[in-house]
């Protein structure tokens, strides 16, 4: 995991119909240009507040299941590269996780590197290697992070798929083009 410069990252976004919307000086939203192909799904935990996007299916799951559901769907869809981008500033995402990611190395490494980024919302570029370690942030997020500025939305960078995880219990799942969801269905079974 690398940090990557924001302003960069934000052109090759547009050109995959995502758009940065600012909510306030604390948090932004990345969301998908509203398109006839694009597909939307909104996983819900129970005690979740998160209301889903227009005209997403609702299906309800167990919060702690989400992070295995969202390495799964990394996985089918075979991608090289996946970007971590924070709702807030990467202060609070670290600071949510530092007890439950302690013991963790993979996330220990990106928090030493990080000291410069903390107040920054640089995206941290992934490959399928931290996988493994995106789940176990995505597990520390809902057990630990109590305001919406501790979350995180996962993004493509090869693909239409945007990924928004909310610390409450929810995910917002939406997906550029039918072909991509069909494909990753299996993973919250939904077609």
């Amino acid at each position: 995991m690398e940090f990557v410069s924001e302003h960069e990252v934000y052109k090759l976004l547009r050109e995959l119909g995502i758009e940065r919307n600012n909510v306030s000086d604390d948090r932004v939203e990345l969301r998908m240009r509203p398109d006839d192909d694009v597909v939307r799904v909104h996983l819900a935990g129970g005690e979740s507040t998160a209301p889903p996007l227009d005209g997403a299916d609702v299906v309800a799951m167990d919060k702690g299941r989400m992070p295995d559901v969202v390495e799964h769907m990394l996985h089918l869809m075979h991608l090289s590269e996946m970007l971590l981008v924070p709702v807030g500033r990467w202060r609070n995402v670290f600071d949510a996780v530092a007890f439950s990611l302690a013991a963790n190395e993979d996330w220990q490494a990106v928090d030493a590197a990080a000291t410069v980024e903390l107040n920054q919302r640089d995206p941290l570029l992934c490959v399928p290697a931290d996988f493994a370690t995106i789940r176990d942030l995505l597990a520390a997020l809902f057990k630990d992070a109590e305001k919406p500025e501790q979350g995180l939305m996962i993004v493509s960078i090869h693909a239409p798929i945007l990924i928004e995880v909310i610390p409450d219990g929810a995910l917002r799942v939406s997906i550029g083009n039918r072909v991509l969801a069909d494909e990753i269905s299996e993973a919250f079974a939904v077609s």
